[in-house]
């Protein structure tokens, strides 16, 4: 549960700090890869909050056990 937290801080400061960088810059290619960047980031830390989701269930199934 704390990766998942943890996780979801960091994305959110990166993607502040990319998206504003991005904005200052004005550059629509600079912006289109942020962006792409981005969406990138958002897709792993969704599959790897997953992944922790359940391995978390299994662990609390077997100590039930």
């Amino acid at each position: 549960m704390d990766n998942i937290i943890t996780g979801a801080i960091s994305v959110i400061i990166f993607m502040a700090f990319v998206l504003g960088l991005a904005h200052s810059i004005g550059a629509l290619p600079f912006a289109v890869i942020v962006v792409f960047v981005c969406s990138l980031l958002s897709i792993d830390y969704i599959q790897s909050a997953r992944q922790g989701w359940q391995e978390e269930k299994q662990k609390k199934a077997r100590a039930a056990e």
